[in-house]
Order: C-alpha cells, then structure tokens, then sequence
C-alpha cells in the first residue's frame, strides 16, 4: 500500500502560492513539489522547512542481519 502524501496548495488574492507538504519525511517533500514550481515558473521567494524535511523515511524494503 502506499504512503498517503498530502499537498495543501494556497493561492491568495494577489495570486501568490503557497504550498504545505504533509505525511512526506525527509528531502523528497522538495521533489513532490517539483511539478508545481515548473508549472510556476520556478520563481522561488522563499522556502520553509519542516520538521518532517529532517526526518528519515521510513523504507519499505526488506532489512536482513548477519549473525
């Protein structure tokens, strides 16, 4: 199953956008964004980040130990 990812997009009345990232740990809550800063023109004021941005993500993958 995957991971829910959750984008909470603000557009005020001049026009400027401001986007949340939740439920996303670590450095790819920048690459989850990545489409809307394209399609924005890539005209970065300013970025904000979270406490989840330092936080590791969780790996689906399969952990194996020597013994």
């Amino acid at each position: 199953m995957a991971e829910r990812k959750e984008l909470e997009i603000t557009i005020d009345a001049d026009g400027n956008v401001q986007v949340l990232v939740k439920c996303v740990k670590g450095q790819t809550c920048t690459e989850e964004t990545k489409f809307l800063e394209d399609a924005l023109g890539n005209k970065i004021e300013s970025r904000e980040l979270t406490s989840e941005y330092y936080e590791q993500p969780v790996s689906g993958g399969t952990v194996t130990t020597k013994k």
